[in-house]
């Protein structure tokens, strides 16, 4: 567009200076004369012409500049949103074979729970593994040769099962008073009771209780039987003067049932 009005003002200018040339009249002065105006016209229309164009050069360099630094700014938030979600698929991750990992855990806990609670009821579950009797003199509390050989079987025993729990129970036959023979047979219970810690029987596991004459020993009318259906007075105060020896074992705190 500028070109062309260019173009229209030498397309005026020229005919005049022709019409001047030809006709003699004007003299170079005249001609410079009549030109220059044309001439500062058109060098003030080229100024401002440039103007324009540098103006719109600027805005038009301005609008790249805003335009690459709106894009640098989607890059840069493009870049923190692709960290950000591969950050967050990293902990979605962790957090997954954490649950993994705790599930297991769990299982696992539940598992050995399980099994310590068999264990314990297991533990807990004492049954009776063996018993016996050892039998005194009239009047005494003093174990026999006999007494001391059968109280050592039974010390290897309770050895053999650590958590045992030997039960000591002292008899009296019915000769003498009540009191007497309570005292007696607790005499008899703690003859037991020694003897058996002097074979390394812990002292916690034994527990002893003297009943006297008032109560019949554990198994005495079967022994009876085995020695004579008629027993005599004296055989039945014979084996009377005894200590009943009950031995009871705990399972295995580990096994479970």
């Amino acid at each position: 567009m500028i070109h062309l009005r260019m173009h229209s003002i030498w397309a005026a200018t020229i005919p005049v200076v022709l019409v001047l040339g030809s006709s003699g009249c004007a003299t170079k002065k005249y001609v410079r004369q009549q030109v220059s105006p044309v001439n500062q016209h058109l060098s003030k229309f080229e100024t401002q012409t440039g103007e324009r164009i540098a103006a719109v050069s600027s805005k038009e360099q301005s609008d790249i500049s805003q335009v690459n630094e709106r894009i640098a700014t989607t890059d840069q938030r493009v870049t923190q949103l692709q960290g950000a979600v591969s950050q967050a698929q990293g902990t979605a991750s962790r957090a997954m074979d954490e649950a993994v990992s705790n599930k297991a855990a769990t299982a696992a806990n539940s598992a050995a729970v399980s099994t310590l609670a068999a264990g314990v009821a297991n533990s807990m579950n004492y049954q009776l593994v063996e018993k016996g009797d050892v039998t005194f003199a009239f009047n005494k509390a003093t174990l026999t040769p006999e007494a001391k050989a059968a109280l050592d079987q039974i010390a290897q025993q309770v050895q053999a099962l650590p958590r045992a729990v030997v039960e000591l129970a002292g008899f009296t036959d019915k000769v003498g008073g009540t009191n007497y023979n309570l005292a007696l047979s607790r005499r008899r219970a703690e003859a037991v009771q020694r003897y058996l810690v002097m074979q390394k029987v812990p002292l916690r596991a034994i527990h002893i209780v003297g009943l006297g004459k008032e109560a019949p020993p554990a198994g005495l009318e079967a022994d009876l039987q085995a020695i004579n259906p008629n027993p005599s007075t004296a055989s039945q105060e014979r084996l009377a003067r005894r200590v009943h020896i009950r031995v009871f074992g705990a399972g295995d705190i580990t096994a479970a049932r």
